[in-house]
Order: C-alpha cells, then sequence, then structure tokens
C-alpha cells in the first residue's frame, strides 16, 4: 500500500512539473520602453507566449497591476485581436482562449498613451486555461517623456561643449545648446537637486556631428522653483550644469 501510495505521489509531482514548464512568457521589450506625449500613435511594449509542450494548449492573459500616471491609458491585444483599455482578462468573453500548438507562439502588445510624463508599471500574468494556477507573469514600463524641439546646425565644431542655458533663471522655457564634433549616441537628462530624473529630452539618440539646441519647457512638468541640473551624456563625452526655475 504504502509503495502504491508513493508512486501516485511520484506521478503526481512529476506530472506538475511537467505542466509547470508546458509554456513560457516573458518581455521581449527594454525593461522601460520610451515615447512621448505629443505621439498619436501608442507607444508600444511586447511579450511572448510560447507553448513548449508537445500538445495544444490553450491561455488566457489577465493585466494583474495597471500602475498609471492620471490620463493614461494601457490597451491589451493577444490573439490577433486588440480590445478596450478598461478589459484586464484577454480574451474576454465570449472569446474562446488562445489555443497554441506545440512551439507557436502569441505575441502580446501593450499599447499605451498619456497627456502627462511619468512611467507607468504594468504586470500581466499569463495562465492555462485549463489550470490558472498554472501561470507565469512578467512587469512591462513605459516612460512617456513631454517632447523637446531639438534644432541642428550642420557646422563644422571642432570641440565637445555644453552651453549654460538661456535664460538662466527661466519661467517656463529656456534653451540648451551643445556641439558634438563626430557622430555620436546622445541623452540630455534633467535631474532634480536630489538628483531624480526629471525628463529625458535626448534618449539615447544618433546624432550627427554639428551644433545643437534644445528648448526645455517646463510648463506642464509640476515643478517647484529652485535649482536644477541639466547632463550630456555620450560615448565620448560628459559635463553638466545647473540651472534655476523661478515661478
Amino acid at each position: 500500500m504504502k509503495r502504491m501510495l508513493l508512486f501516485l505521489l511520484l506521478i503526481i509531482i512529476v506530472s506538475i512539473n511537467g505542466y509547470g514548464q508546458s509554456f513560457v512568457f516573458y518581455r521581449i521589450s527594454p525593461p522601460i520602453v520610451q515615447g512621448d506625449t505629443s505621439s498619436i500613435n501608442p507607444t508600444v511594449t511586447k511579450g511572448i507566449l510560447k507553448n513548449t509542450s508537445s500538445t495544444p494548449l490553450s491561455f488566457k492573459y489577465v493585466r494583474v497591476l495597471n500602475n498609471l500616471p492620471p490620463t493614461w491609458t494601457s490597451q491589451l491585444c493577444a490573439g490577433g485581436y486588440c480590445f478596450a483599455p478598461e478589459i484586464d482578462t484577454l480574451p474576454p468573453y465570449p472569446f474562446p482562449p488562445i489555443t497554441l500548438q506545440p512551439n507557436q507562439i502569441d505575441t502580446m502588445t501593450i499599447d499605451v498613451m498619456g497627456l502627462v510624463a511619468g512611467t507607468g508599471t504594468i504586470v500581466i500574468k499569463a495562465y492555462l486555461y485549463s489550470n490558472p494556477s498554472n501561470f507565469q507573469k512578467d512587469t512591462f514600463r513605459v516612460q512617456l517623456n513631454y517632447p523637446s524641439l531639438v534644432k541642428y546646425k550642420n557646422e563644422i565644431v571642432e570641440n565637445y561643449s555644453l552651453k549654460q542655458n538661456y535664460p538662466n533663471p527661466f519661467n517656463p522655457l529656456t534653451l540648451i545648446e551643445f556641439t558634438i564634433p563626430e557622430n555620436q549616441t546622445v541623452s540630455l537628462i534633467v535631474y532634480d537637486i536630489l538628483g531624480n530624473e526629471v525628463i529625458r529630452l535626448i534618449d539615447n539618440q544618433n546624432l550627427k556631428a554639428g551644433k545643437y539646441s534644445v528648448d526645455f519647457n517646463a510648463a506642464n512638468l509640476n515643478l517647484s522653483s529652485g535649482m536644477y541640473f541639466y547632463s550630456i551624456i555620450t560615448e565620448k563625452f560628459r559635463d553638466s550644469k545647473k540651472m534655476v526655475l523661478t515661478k
């Protein structure tokens, strides 16, 4: 009798372990996907669901966390369909679950839009339709920035430089200029006095050699008066300067 019980327990354990490895779900987008508030198109982050078993399986997705700034919406798309932003479970009733053949994948996307700058965090759970306790989760983050007006002058420059913003102090607009003597990947970031990132005016963009000017508008960022820093980061040059916002 004991041997029979041990044998049945072993079968259950093997079955559970096999079930737990029957599919994978994971994010394929960067840890934080960058976008801006002016775009008429959503900022998209993606995940992959794959049936790794030897038999067809059916799945559903659930949005278990939707931590977004005000005015933001996130819309889920899976199984070839996109659904209204308020729908958390995909596919919703009366749609059938998503059935995948062995080694078949489904690409799930999250479309994010918003009118204010900030970062949103969304957690998605994919589960086996026949066994909801068999699931996998992943986290998707999106950062939306206010668009900056970047102007380029095709000038021959000899050195890297980051100019002092003008005017300074400012309210709410100021101009930041910099030069790069060769093609570079550039980030231009504004920080508060505690070193917290406020906004990325340029986010890891490939820029041609020349002179650049960037309009920084603090009107919609809900910033208090005080000192801020802006930093340029390239492959070969880094520099920071202070600026003062007065209201």
